[in-house]
């Protein structure tokens, strides 16, 4: 389980990035930039991935010097005890998201699949499974993963295409109408989508390549950005920023309004469904993964089941209190802008300087002795 002889590919962890990206920020972003910087936010995305490229930067310089996994390369820079804030601090990351995404995704199901399920029968289902796909191991999920990407990505290009028909692009003005502090905080949101990326720095034993990780998060981040600057654009076109701006999920409302050729499929919405269902399902499988091989180095464990469990059930919990409370949504949103956010690029300095102050006395001491 996890730690498997298999290595996966470049090809496949870039793949698994654009799927883990790409289903929560294309159903949130259209409605939260739309609110902010109307079509300013094209502009949005831009700057969010600008930071994003700063983001990958450290990750990758920081890269260059784990020699064995990155909890060895914090403890070794940082010491114990600092090492173990860090991973703390990724685990509650990756657990908050996780229970997070369980709650939208248990949503999306309730809402366009399932009207009369059970909330709580069907999270508890959504999450076995993810259990499972993390039970089978990292190369079992890209296997997966591989195949439907292709599968799901091809009809979407192909409704989107469609959708072009009916864009207006007076909707596309005014540029450059929004506040300055409203097309900031808009580009914020973008990078915090972006910040998934972080898990990039905990893949280095399970890749065949790890010296070429880097290009992996670049392109998954490039397409990323170009696939909702596309949905962002047809909304716009389609739907005007008012209007985009109180729908709850634009771009699935789009995909039933898409008329097809001869309209032989008029429940297209359904089935585009499962664009996002398997999308947000993987960043669920990461979000588990991730959490409980943080937890397993973190506390030691000798295997893996017992800190699955733990991680399940603290996902679960997280969820649970989502679906429950409505105001824990909006103390998230607070927590990934003003703690994760932050808190992601800090990690990465501290240990950079660390590392070339560590680097630095070795250097004087050989020159000293």
């Amino acid at each position: 389980m996890f730690a498997d002889n298999w290595k996966i590919s470049l090809r496949q962890i870039r793949r698994l990035f654009i799927m883990d990206i790409f289903g929560m920020s294309s159903l949130m972003i259209p409605g939260i930039l739309s609110s902010m910087s109307g079509a300013d936010g094209i502009f949005c995305l831009l700057l969010g991935m600008a930071g994003g490229v700063v983001l990958l930067y450290l990750m990758g310089v920081n890269l260059k010097h784990i020699k064995t996994d990155y909890y060895s390369y914090m403890k070794e820079t940082a010491g114990q005890l600092l090492g173990d804030i860090f991973m703390v601090f990724y685990f509650l990351y990756f657990v908050t998201l996780s229970g997070y995404v369980l709650y939208h995704l248990t949503t999306l199901v309730l809402t366009w699949l399932l009207p009369e399920g059970s909330w709580l029968v069907v999270s508890l289902l959504l999450l076995l499974l993810g259990m499972y796909g993390s039970i089978r191991g990292i190369e079992g999920r890209a296997r997966v993963y591989e195949i439907v990407f292709w599968f799901l990505g091809i009809p979407l290009l192909v409704m989107l295409f469609f959708a072009m028909s009916d864009v207006n692009t007076a909707y596309f003005t005014p540029i450059a109408a929004s506040s300055l502090p409203a097309f900031f905080r808009g580009s914020v949101a973008v990078l915090v989508f972006l910040l998934p990326l972080s898990a990039l720095m905990f893949l280095k034993p399970f890749c065949r390549k790890p010296e070429k990780m880097l290009s992996c998060g670049r392109m998954a981040m490039a397409a990323v950005i170009f696939l909702n600057a596309v949905i962002y654009l047809i909304l716009l076109g389609v739907f005007g920023k008012n209007t985009m701006g109180i729908l709850n999920r634009p771009v699935i409302t789009l995909m039933g309004m898409v008329n097809l050729p001869g309209e032989f499929f008029t429940r297209q919405d359904v089935l585009m469904t499962a664009v996002w269902f398997f999308a947000l399902f993987a960043l669920l499988n990461t979000g588990i993964f991730q959490g409980t091989l943080i937890l397993k180095d973190l506390c030691q464990m000798p295997g893996n089941r017992l800190g699955l469990w733990i991680t399940a059930v603290i996902i679960f919990a997280i969820g649970k209190g989502f679906f429950e409370h409505g105001f824990l949504t909006e103390v998230f949103e607070i927590y990934q802008v003003f703690v994760a956010l932050p808190g992601m690029f800090l990690i990465l300095l501290v240990l950079l300087f660390l590392h070339w102050a560590r680097a630095g006395r070795k250097a004087q001491k050989g020159v000293s002795g």
